[in-house]
């Protein structure tokens, strides 16, 4: 068993009556968990889901494939999308209802590295989508990574959840930047060889090589750590910040702000700091984001896998963000709710209206559908659903342990200290400590 699963047992136990007695309230008898099983009839009853799910993209897929679900079913399904938490759905935010017993809408999008943190103390307040049969017929599917995540989040490595959207970290770039200097970008063998570049762009066009938070920053700190094959935290929720890879990770970052190349910005502004650089890191998932929101700088940018960490290796890719679907049991509709998102995270049309909207997958049979092979305008024509698919099968081992997100609030402390000081021990090695000592874990070397 996790450690870090020890604590949220007896909380998990003390909810049983709680879960159990709300099992049974509102909209007529249920099923029992082991009643409802994958390959049963589709229920063609009048039934209207309440989903919670991000403003835009997503909630524009789940509209989509409700149209394609109920035609392909003969099925009388609508969708009401309902508010848990603002934006992702936190830990703060979902365990109070968690706790009351309060009706949940029938299907929670969370963030993968927030999820955890509930699974934690309310893994048994949602139906597994394992012991519902989804991953005997379509686990092969789905990218392994993504399901090593969901697997991780529970107590004895059952999938609670649908797998939705996955990507790994990119590089987004303007060629005609690297060009100004004779350099083809992806041509580019390790991130040394790529800040002795950026220096000469920056001369040349003005633009930054990279944008960084003012204040510290930790994701692509954790991105170089992953590159090296290296998680920010083990599988236990020991802290990794004594590895070599983690001191190579912020030597990397140290000589971009002494090399003058880092464009930081403020809280709000990292938008508009991406767009003066040459290039910037981000997750796959923003592709679509940066299209809607800078429409003039179309045909300005491409996509491509991060820039090697080394010319000796390459290594691998780090994951960028991801969500996953859960099916409470405080919900009305929980087999309603179960066989609309099998459909939805298996049929090629939801996949392929998947795609159409920006939101990539990790079901990697929607990469063989022909929305696979759009070319976006945006990026120069580019097929960067063909970089989301290649980088996707290479990614790194992360671990989204409930205390996931404050590791990354150390590491943003520590790297400003760092950025100042030069003294590793001094700032990360410290956080690390304070980390450790704060959830009774430990600090690998």
């Amino acid at each position: 068993m996790k450690k870090w699963m020890k604590k949220g047992i007896a909380v998990a136990v003390a909810g049983t009556t709680v879960f159990s007695l709300a099992a049974c309230s509102g909209g007529g008898e249920k099923k029992s968990e082991d009643e409802m099983k994958i390959g049963s009839d589709i229920i063609k009853d009048e039934v209207t889901l309440q989903v919670s799910a991000s403003k835009g993209k997503m909630q524009d897929f789940i509209t989509a494939v409700t149209d394609i679900y109920n035609e392909k079913n003969d099925a009388n399904v609508s969708v009401e999308f309902v508010t848990v938490a603002s934006g992702t759905a936190t830990v703060q935010m979902i365990t109070p209802k968690l706790v009351s017993g309060e009706e949940m809408p029938d299907i929670v999008s969370i963030s993968d590295d927030k999820a955890a943190g509930v699974m934690e103390k309310f893994e048994d307040s949602f139906y597994s989508a394992e012991d519902y049969g989804f991953f005997d017929q379509y686990g092969s599917d789905f990218f392994e990574q993504k399901l090593n995540i969901l697997r991780a989040q529970s107590a004895n490595d059952k999938i609670i959840a649908f797998p939705n959207d996955f990507t790994a970290a990119f590089s987004y770039y303007q060629p005609e930047a690297f060009e100004a200097v004779g350099v083809n970008f992806e041509d580019i063998k390790s991130w040394d060889e790529y800040i002795e570049v950026a220096k000469k762009v920056k001369d040349a066009t003005g633009l930054y090589g990279i944008a960084l938070p003012e204040a510290g920053e930790f994701e692509f700190f954790v991105d170089l750590m992953s590159q090296q094959g290296m998680p920010l935290v083990d599988k236990d929720g020991n802290i990794n910040l004594g590895t070599q890879e983690a001191k190579n990770a912020a030597e990397i970052v140290k000589k971009m702000k002494d090399a003058g190349i880092v464009n930081f910005y403020g809280s709000q502004d990292g938008e508009k700091a991406f767009q003066e650089c040459a290039m910037f890191v981000a997750g796959g998932w923003y592709a679509k984001n940066m299209e809607l929101n800078f429409p003039d700088a179309a045909g300005k940018w491409r996509m491509s896998a991060l820039v090697p960490f080394s010319e000796a290796d390459a290594g691998k890719s780090p994951v960028s963000g991801g969500s996953s679907w859960y099916v409470p049991k405080d919900g009305k509709n929980p087999e309603v709710a179960l066989q609309f998102l099998t459909f939805i995270s298996t049929d090629e049309d939801c996949l392929k209206a998947a795609l159409e909207g920006g939101v990539a997958v990790s079901n990697t049979k929607a990469y063989e559908t022909d929305a696979a092979q759009t070319e976006f305008e945006y990026y120069g024509n580019q097929k960067y659903y063909d970089v989301i698919s290649s980088t996707g099968a290479n990614t790194a081992d992360v671990y989204y342990t409930p205390s996931y997100s404050d590791a990354t609030a150390y590491v943003s402390t520590a790297s400003y200290a760092y950025w100042e000081s030069g003294d590793y021990d001094g700032s990360y090695m410290k956080e690390a400590d304070n980390y450790a000592q704060k959830y009774g874990v430990k600090v690998n070397n």
